[in-house]
């Protein structure tokens, strides 16, 4: 770790220090930490406004800025700046996503710790996914399928193998070698076709980011299972056709941010579903939002709210303290 002099002694973790303090805490604390942020924000206890998304058309890339606020925890704020740049990993060598995040003082505003967010977004996404599996799948889940083999589909898997029996695990991604790679990466795990995953699979995660939805309603089985829909978090991006939000019981991690994707917007448009249909699942959390018992399939419909990437902060900065 280093510290800035010129800089308010700010405190500046390298990825493998991330990687060693992330692993130290665990993942049962990192998801107790994401769980609380659900509770808080259904609460009203936080101050969270929409990610700002900028749009770059000549380089395909788009750039996020994300503050937040607990009142739990006043003496902290942060914000994370982190885009999606589509060219980077054939093109440089590169990770998909790049961010930094700045830890605050919310008193002073002096910057307490800086660190690159790739990873940490990874580990919180896959945490807020995790806590959605642990409150909306079913307890005897023993099938896990994972749809894109980018970098969030192994920490996805790390974090589902945490909190459920797990006797398979299913990839599918179009890229063979990236497949291949993930299944070599875990035991009792196989290469596998969309097809199968969601005809076998009782948790199905999708980590696609892409434009064109490719997962249809014929694609979702008429039986009790879980869906985490991560990769469409953004207006351009949609990994479901609109329809399927028509058959399966929703929720999302934020009203603001989920009325901005691409599936949502469509679905609305289409008449699939109304604003009011939408439910977070911080809400169901706190018994604000039930279950739709007449729908078998669970949906979780994952933006990335900057409220998980404070409590990653929070943990990493308490942790080195």
């Amino acid at each position: 770790m280093r510290m800035l002099k010129e800089l308010y002694n700010v405190k500046v973790l390298s990825e493998n220090e991330i990687i060693s303090c992330l692993e130290s805490i665990g993942w049962n604390k990192i998801m107790d930490s994401i769980y609380e942020t659900f509770i808080e924000e259904a609460k009203g206890n936080t101050i969270s406004p929409p990610k700002v998304i900028m749009s770059f058309g000549e380089y395909d890339n788009d750039y996020r800025i994300m503050p937040s606020m607990m009142f739990k925890y006043p003496q902290f704020c942060g914000t994370k700046i982190i885009g999606a740049c589509s060219s980077n990993p054939k093109k440089f060598g590169l990770p998909l996503a790049m961010g930094l995040y700045v830890l605050n003082s919310a008193e002073t505003l002096i910057p307490l710790l800086i660190f690159d967010a790739s990873i940490t977004t990874a580990y919180r996404t896959a945490a807020a996914s995790a806590v959605a599996i642990r409150e909306l799948s079913k307890t005897n889940s023993k099938i896990l399928g994972i749809i894109g083999c980018g970098q969030q589909a192994y920490y996805h898997t790390k974090a589902c193998l945490s909190i459920r029996d797990i006797d398979k695990i299913y990839f599918y991604d179009i890229s063979k070698e990236k497949m291949d790679d993930m299944a070599r990466r875990f035991d009792r795990s196989f290469t596998s076709s969309k097809e199968e995953i969601f005809e076998k699979s009782d948790i199905v995660i999708t980590l696609t980011p892409t434009k064109n939805p490719h997962i249809n309603v014929s694609d979702i089985p008429n039986r009790e299972m879980m869906i985490c829909a991560v990769g469409g978090d953004s207006d351009i991006k949609m990994e479901f056709y609109p329809e399927v939000l028509g058959v399966v019981d929703h929720f999302c991690d934020s009203y603001d941010q989920v009325s901005h994707t691409g599936v949502v917007i469509k679905a609305m448009e289409f008449g699939v579903i109304k604003k009011e249909d939408l439910k977070s699942l911080g809400d169901f959390i706190t018994r604000k939002a039930m279950l739709d018992d007449t729908k078998k399939v669970k949906m979780f419909l994952s933006t990335g709210v900057a409220l998980e990437d404070l409590a990653i902060a929070r943990l990493l900065y308490e942790h080195i303290k």
